[in-house]
C-alpha cells in the first residue's frame, strides 16, 4: 500500500488544462472518432452518422393524389365556372381516388371531393377548372433518389429517422459509442439499498455520471466499488483501460493519505494536470494511460458532476465526430452578495425567478457534497473576471 501524500501539480485554468489534455490525446492518435458500425435506422436515435446518407429511392416514387377526390385530365375541366358548370362522366380520364393513391394514366390533376357535385352515379359537376398537377404529389416532391439526406457527423433526431426511411435506407453507418469506464473508489462506499451504519456512504455518483455519459452519446461501463487499496485500484484501472476508451476514477483525487489516483496514473502513464483553478472540483486529475484518457474526479457529487461536464463531455463529443451543443444563457440580477475567493473560477448553482421584466438569480447551497443543490438548481453562475464580492443588481 502506498501512503505517501500527494500534492497538487498544478493550479491551472480549466480551459488551459482541457486544451493540454486534448492536444496530448491528439498527438497519441486516440481522439479521433471510434470505428463506424452498421445499425438499423430504427435504432439510430442520438447516434452520429459516420458517412453521408443518400436516398436510394425518390419519395414519393410515383405521382400520388394529395387529396380525396377525382383524378382528371385537366383539359376536360377547362371553361368550368359558376355561370357555366361543367359535367364530366367517370371513366379513364376521370377516376375516383383517395389520398396517396397513384395518379391514374391519362390524368394530371385531382379535384377535391368537397368541390364536386354528383348529378348522377357516374356523372359529376364542377364550377371551376382544374390546373395541371393540382393536388398532385409529383415524383420526388419530398426526396429525389441520390439526394443527400444527412451529412456525416450529424446527430440523428427523431425526424431524421423518417427522412432516412423515406429514402429507402434501412441501415446506416454511425460512430461507435465511446466506452467510458466508471470506477467508484472508497472503503466507505456501499451500494444503494444496503442497510446503513455510521460511516457508510451510498454509491450513487457513478449512476449519475453514467446517465451523463449516456446523455452525451457515450456508453457507460460502471465497475464494482474498489476499496482504498493500491494494488486493487491498480488492477481495476488496468482492466478498465483495456476494455474502455476512457476511464473515470471517482474519488481519491485529492491529497489525503488514501488518495492514490494521481500516483497510480503517473506510474501507469502520464499525469498532465493535477489541480485546476475551479470551485468545486479543484483536485481533478487529467491523465493518459496507453493513449487513453484517464480522469480522476473528486468524490463529492457536485464536484464530480461539474468536472465530468468540463473535462469528460468534450472528449466524448470529439470521439463521436461532433461538438457539444452550446449551453443556454440568460441575463439575471443576483439577489444577494456572494463573496468568492480570488484565483479560482467558481461555478455556483442558482434558482431563477421572474420578477417583473427581470430574471433574478438566487444562489443556493455552494457545498460540493450537496447533491440536492444540483436537483434544485435552474442554472449555473460562473464567477470569472468579476469582482470577488458581487452585490445585488451588479451582474
Amino acid at each position: 500500500m502506498r501512503n505517501k501524500r500527494d500534492v497538487y501539480l498544478d493550479d491551472r485554468p480549466w480551459e488551459e488544462a482541457l486544451e493540454g489534455l486534448l492536444k496530448h490525446l491528439e498527438a497519441k492518435g486516440t481522439l479521433q472518432p471510434a470505428n463506424p458500425e452498421l445499425i438499423a435506422v430504427e435504432e439510430a436515435l442520438g447516434r452520429v452518422t459516420a458517412a453521408p446518407i443518400f436516398a436510394a429511392n425518390s419519395s414519393p416514387h410515383y405521382n400520388a393524389s394529395a387529396m380525396d377526390g377525382i383524378a382528371v385530365d385537366s383539359a376536360l375541366t377547362f371553361g368550368a365556372s359558376d355561370a357555366e358548370p361543367r359535367q364530366i362522366k367517370l371513366g379513364e380520364r376521370a377516376q375516383v381516388v383517395d389520398t396517396g393513391d397513384p395518379l391514374p394514366p391519362g390524368c394530371d390533376a385531382v379535384i377535391m371531393i368537397e368541390d364536386i357535385h354528383f348529378v348522377e352515379d357516374d356523372v359529376f359537376e364542377i364550377t371551376s377548372a382544374a390546373s395541371p398537377w393540382q393536388h398532385v404529389r409529383a415524383i420526388g416532391e419530398d426526396l429525389v433518389a441520390t439526394e443527400m439526406i444527412l451529412p456525416a457527423n450529424h446527430t440523428i433526431r427523431p425526424v431524421d429517422i423518417g427522412g432516412i426511411l423515406a429514402g429507402g435506407i434501412g441501415k446506416i453507418k454511425v460512430y461507435s459509442r465511446p466506452r467510458v469506464a466508471l470506477l467508484p473508489t472508497g472503503t466507505e462506499l456501499v451500494q444503494p439499498g444496503t442497510e446503513l451504519k455510521p460511516g457508510d456512504i451510498i454509491e450513487y455518483n457513478t449512476r449519475v455520471l453514467g446517465a451523463m455519459v449516456k446523455t452525451w452519446g457515450g456508453e457507460p461501463i460502471r465497475r464494482a466499488i474498489t476499496v482504498d487499496d493500491w494494488d486493487k485500484l491498480k488492477e481495476a484501472v488496468c482492466t478498465a483501460v483495456e476494455e474502455a476508451d476512457m476511464v473515470v476514477i471517482n474519488a481519491g483525487s485529492s491529497a489525503g493519505r488514501e488518495d492514490f489516483t494521481a500516483q497510480l496514473i503517473r506510474e501507469l502513464g502520464t499525469v498532465l494536470t493535477h489541480g485546476a483553478a475551479i470551485k468545486p472540483g479543484k483536485p481533478v486529475i487529467l491523465g493518459e494511460v496507453k493513449g487513453k484518457p484517464v480522469i480522476g474526479i473528486p468524490g463529492y457529487p457536485v464536484s464530480a458532476a461539474l468536472t465530468m461536464e468540463i473535462f469528460v463531455r468534450p472528449i466524448i463529443y470529439r470521439k463521436l465526430g461532433s461538438v457539444p451543443p452550446e449551453p443556454e444563457y440568460a441575463e439575471a440580477i443576483i439577489s444577494r452578495k456572494m463573496p468568492s475567493p480570488m484565483g479560482v473560477e467558481e461555478f455556483i448553482r442558482v434558482k431563477l425567478g421572474q420578477v417583473g421584466e427581470k430574471i433574478v438569480a438566487t444562489p443556493i447551497s455552494r457545498g460540493a457534497g450537496i447533491i440536492m443543490s444540483l436537483v434544485r438548481a435552474d442554472g449555473m453562475l460562473r464567477y470569472q473576471d468579476f469582482p470577488r464580492d458581487i452585490g445585488p443588481g451588479k451582474l
